[in-house]
């Protein structure tokens, strides 16, 4: 970035990951796991994406994760940091 001080922004969204495995009998199976997806922009274009899961029953360690990304996305939204992911 070199100096250049771009407006940052970071989008907040629940998002599904799919991921498609081979299941017992040999067929695909296709599975979803819940999440929140952040995802930083810079002068309107992506620059990183964090996915981070969210259980129907989150657990306190879950709670922190998900604490913890909000707490970056902040930072790097506001200069105070060059780390995105």
């Amino acid at each position: 970035m070199g100096g250049s001080r771009g407006t940052r922004q970071v989008r907040v969204a629940v998002h599904l990951r799919r991921v498609e495995v081979t299941g017992p009998d040999g067929e695909p199976v296709s599975l979803s796991y819940p999440g929140i997806l952040l995802t930083g922009y810079e002068d309107g274009r992506e620059v990183c994406r964090r996915w981070v899961p969210l259980g129907r029953d989150p657990s306190f360690a879950d709670d922190e994760l998900l604490i913890e990304a909000l707490h970056a996305a902040t930072l790097w939204q506001n200069h105070e940091s060059e780390d995105c992911s």
